[in-house]
């Protein structure tokens, strides 16, 4: 929702019920933008019986409406930001459940982010995120990190029922099941331009569709429902290079994603381009509340890869949370810096845009942009039952559905109950600090999977296969989670 839409709609409303920890005061203020959505809101309540948190917490603080009261409290000077209204505000999934069912889609993530930077700036950032923030800007450290843990795997780790579990722990990490190190990241393995090796492929199936379908016309093209995201001379019938921004925890821990990427690509024909010097888009950070530390990522991001983007055909992201950021977060993100710090980010905003043009989550670029749905059509059909899990950044923030699911017909797919319903991730806060709330919502979706008797489960987002891998272990879910990259290459494998 644009500003302007919620100037207009702005209107008072009550208080937030059981509210016995928060404590009121009356105060003149200048009306700003947090309260104006707040004000916006009318207590419909459409959003409060699918918001995450409230469905485990039914406390009208931790629901949308209940938010938003507090934020228009807090923003008129009403409330004090104290640790009550900092756990609540940290305890949202950002799910953005609350934005789909709202009937004027109010921004109530944004709204909690922006709340959560003054948290930041009042009680500061706990070490161990300022420590994991550091490693995250500076990625030859992180890569030295990640490759002497590798050594360490079996010290580490144990092996439980096909999932690795840590042999040692305290706290939230005691048995938890978490993703064994690589030795070489995959930005380590691949670097640069990486030629496609079935070009006459490529050509070859181009033919065929000229000859069993009229191509669009240029007009046509351009009135898409795309809005021109891919220009004409980028030539969507037959693109030939595109990018991988390819997202930390696929960088590091989920490598085959990647690896998996650049082999559906060289089936198509398309080159594939590896910026080597990507940075990580944000997200733990941004979460957070460190905006400095998202905007400076953001920068970096922006100044290197923008330039590359004449010589690309799109920039594809195999991590829903990963395009989601590029996509809509890091505009938020440059907004709130400006601000909060009064920095002109006009330069950074217009960067960003150019980038957006030319952005997919990888499974959208892959069905609407390359003839990958009839290749597959013509491949062996697998009995393996699998069930899919919508990201939340993927359905909700992205809008993509259909197409992940379009290009995993090649197995049996049987939908799991309420697939679009969050996996309980929740970031790096909740997973650290309010991990009994990760578990709790990670456990509904375990019995989900549990019940639609799939053998694999799959999702376009590495964050949901640490979070389901945990829950199913916990739960003892004979599943095994695989990125729907990994299938579909699986499946062109297939004669």
């Amino acid at each position: 929702m644009s500003v302007d839409s919620i100037n207009s709609l702005a209107n008072s409303q009550s208080g937030v019920q059981n509210s016995q920890n928060i404590v009121f005061k009356n105060v003149e203020h200048k009306v700003g933008i947090m309260e104006k959505a707040a004000m916006s809101c009318v207590k419909c309540a459409k959003c409060v019986p699918t918001c995450t948190i409230y469905s485990i917490n039914r406390d009208e603080i931790t629901s949308p409406r209940g938010y938003l009261d507090l934020v228009q409290a807090y923003s008129q000077g009403r409330l004090a930001l104290d640790l009550s209204l900092k756990n609540a505000v940290e305890s949202c999934f950002l799910c953005t459940t609350c934005v789909t069912q709202c009937p004027m889609s109010l921004p109530v993530d944004f709204v909690i982010e922006r709340v959560r930077v003054d948290v930041a700036k009042k009680y500061g950032i706990p070490l161990y995120k300022r420590f994991l923030f550091f490693l995250l800007g500076k990625r030859s450290v992180l890569n030295l990190v990640f490759s002497l843990g590798f050594y360490f795997n079996p010290c580490l780790f144990k092996d439980e029922n096909g999932r690795k579990r840590l042999r040692f722990g305290f706290g939230n990490l005691k048995n938890r099941v978490i993703t064994p190190l690589n030795r070489r990241s995959f930005l380590q393995r691949f670097n640069g331009l990486i030629e496609s090796k079935n070009k006459d492929s490529m050509e070859s199936n181009l033919q065929d569709s000229i000859k069993n379908e009229k191509l669009d016309s240029k007009e046509n093209i351009e009135s898409k429902s795309q809005d021109s995201i891919i220009s004409i001379e980028s030539n969507p019938q037959n693109p030939r290079k595109v990018g991988i921004y390819i997202g930390c925890l696929s960088n590091y821990n989920y490598v085959n994603v990647g690896v998996s990427l650049l082999k559906i690509l060289d089936r198509l024909g398309i080159d594939a381009f590896i910026p080597g010097k990507q940075e990580c888009c944000g997200a733990p950070a941004f979460f957070s509340g460190d905006i400095k530390n998202t905007t400076r990522l953001i920068k970096k991001n922006l100044d290197y890869l923008v330039p590359l983007l004449s010589d690309l055909d799109a920039l594809l992201v195999p991590e829903a949370t990963c395009a989601a950021m590029l996509l809509s977060d890091w505009h938020h993100a440059l907004e709130i810096e400006s601000e909060v710090f009064g920095i002109d980010n006009a330069e950074y905003l217009s960067k960003l845009e150019s980038l957006k043009k030319k952005t997919f989550m990888a499974s959208k670029w892959l069905h609407d942009f390359t003839r990958l749905d009839s290749i597959l059509s013509k491949r062996k059909k697998s009995q393996t039952k699998i069930t899919y899990h919508d990201p939340c950044h993927a359905r909700k923030v992205l809008k993509i559905f259909n197409e992940p699911r379009n290009l995993l017909k090649n197995y049996a797919l049987k939908e799991m109950a309420e697939s679009s319903t969050c996996c309980g991730f929740g970031g790096v806060t909740i997973q650290s600090e309010k991990y009994d709330l990760a578990k709790k919502i990670g456990d509904k979706k375990a019995w989900h999977i549990a019940e639609s008797n799939a053998e694999i489960v799959s999702a376009e987002c590495s964050a949901c296969r640490m979070q389901i891998d945990d829950s199913m272990g916990r739960n003892n879910v004979n599943a095994t989670f695989k990125h729907p990259l990994e299938l579909i290459a699986e499946s062109l494998e297939k004669t």
